[in-house]
């Protein structure tokens, strides 16, 4: 998927192959791209680990970010965030995370706007809970999927057993994003032309 094909994109789920791939900026993209098409956007990130306290609160770095685009506060893109930057259901030591509130957050800002993109957390098969798997959620919200893939050295066996999974699911992926963290990877477009020919096929 190009950068120029976002603003055509529905309202979303993404998702990526691991942790650090670049979820939270690709998110940022589209939403800029919804927006320079004159669509009214919301974020939303469900549960995040690895909070940092300002003003004496705990909040996602993640939603930070996603806010200076939207114009949202963190809370309101944010309902579950906890400091241990950790799976969430090894930082959620209290057992918080509620499904329900998530989906009623979700349905609110569904009806305040044009689109809403919905950021996953870690890679696809993330737990959520002790019952509940990242799949279960975005089967709620039923969201087409795009999957944010980080190149680098072992990307092409991550990115085709994450499409591979997310297919598996039952869930619908809109397509894939090349994200070039390091901009250093000598093999970067080969392997870019790999994931293409294998997840187009």
């Amino acid at each position: 998927m190009l950068i120029e094909e976002f603003g055509q994109l529905p309202s979303c789920f993404i998702t990526a192959t691991d942790t650090d791939a670049g979820k939270t900026y690709m998110a940022c993209e589209i939403l800029k791209a919804w927006q320079k098409s004159g669509l009214s956007v919301a974020a939303f990130k469900p549960i995040a680990s690895g909070g940092i306290y300002q003003d004496g609160h705990l909040v996602s770095e993640d939603a930070l970010a996603l806010a200076t685009v939207t114009g949202q506060t963190p809370e309101q893109i944010n309902p579950f965030v906890y400091e241990k930057p950790a799976s969430p259901h090894i930082a959620d030591v209290h057992g918080t995370f509620d499904l329900e509130v998530c989906l009623q957050h979700y349905q609110h800002l569904l009806q305040q706007h044009d689109r809403v993109l919905v950021e996953g957390v870690g890679g696809w098969c993330v737990p959520l809970s002790s019952e509940l798997m990242l799949k279960e959620l975005v089967a709620a919200v039923q969201l087409p999927v795009v999957m944010v893939v980080n190149i680098k050295l072992g990307c092409i066996n991550h990115a085709l057993l994450t499409a591979q999974q997310i297919k598996r699911d039952q869930q619908s992926m809109l397509g894939w994003v090349a994200n070039r963290i390091d901009t250093e990877y000598a093999d970067a477009q080969a392997n870019i032309d790999t994931i293409a020919a294998h997840l187009n096929t």
